[in-house]
C-alpha cells in the first residue's frame, strides 16, 4: 500500500494486520520497526523517515472520545497522518502522490486545485500582507489540513478522522 492510500486505515489499531502490513511496506530503512514492535507500540508517533510521513497514534480512550470507536481491538489507534513534502528534522521529503488527491501537492495553488475551496483556514496579517497559514477541507469523509510557509509552500498535509462532538 502506497502512503497516499494510508488514510483509509485511520481508526485501525496497532494489532490490526492491515495496518501492520502497511507500516512495514512503507518502513524501508526504518529497521527498528518490526511487526512485533508495532503490536507493542506505546509511542504516540511512528516516523517513517524515508517515506516523509509520520503516523500519529492515540489511546483507545482518547480516540473514542475524539473520533468515535476504533475499527480494531488494539490499545493504540491510528488517528492522524502527517505528510511532509519539504521534509522535516525527523523525516525526508514526501515525494509521492498527495493523500486524497490525484497528484503531488507542493504549494497552496496545488492544494486549491486538488481539494477545491477550503472549509476553514487562517490568515495572518503581520505587516499588512495576507499570509495564509493553513487551510482545511473535508474530503471523502476525512479532514485534510495544509500548513503553509510564508511562500505558500506546503509544509505539512495532515489527514485525520473528523472529530465527534
Amino acid at each position: 500500500m502506497t502512503p497516499d492510500h494510508l488514510p483509509q486505515l485511520l481508526g485501525l489499531t496497532n494489532t490490526d494486520e492491515a495496518l501492520i502490513a502497511a507500516i512495514m511496506a512503507n518502513a524501508s530503512g526504518d529497521a527498528k520497526l518490526t511487526p512485533k514492535r508495532i503490536q507493542d507500540l506505546k509511542a504516540d508517533f511512528v516516523m517513517l523517515r524515508q517515506a516523509g510521513l509520520v503516523m500519529s497514534f492515540s489511546t483507545r480512550e482518547t480516540h473514542t472520545s475524539d473520533f468515535g470507536p476504533p475499527r480494531g481491538d488494539g490499545p493504540r489507534v491510528l488517528s492522524g497522518l502527517f505528510y511532509y513534502p519539504m521534509g522535516s528534522e525527523e523525516v525526508d521529503p514526501y515525494e509521492g502522490v498527495a493523500p486524497l488527491a490525484a497528484g503531488r501537492v507542493l504549494t497552496r495553488e496545488d492544494a486549491l486545485a486538488a481539494y477545491g475551496e477550503p472549509s476553514d483556514g487562517e490568515e495572518e496579517d503581520p505587516d499588512g500582507d495576507d499570509v495564509v497559514e493553513w487551510e482545511q477541507w473535508h474530503v471523502q469523509g476525512l479532514e485534510l489540513t495544509a500548513d503553509y510557509d510564508d511562500d505558500e509552500q506546503v509544509v505539512t498535509l495532515t489527514v485525520s478522522l473528523p472529530m465527534v462532538f
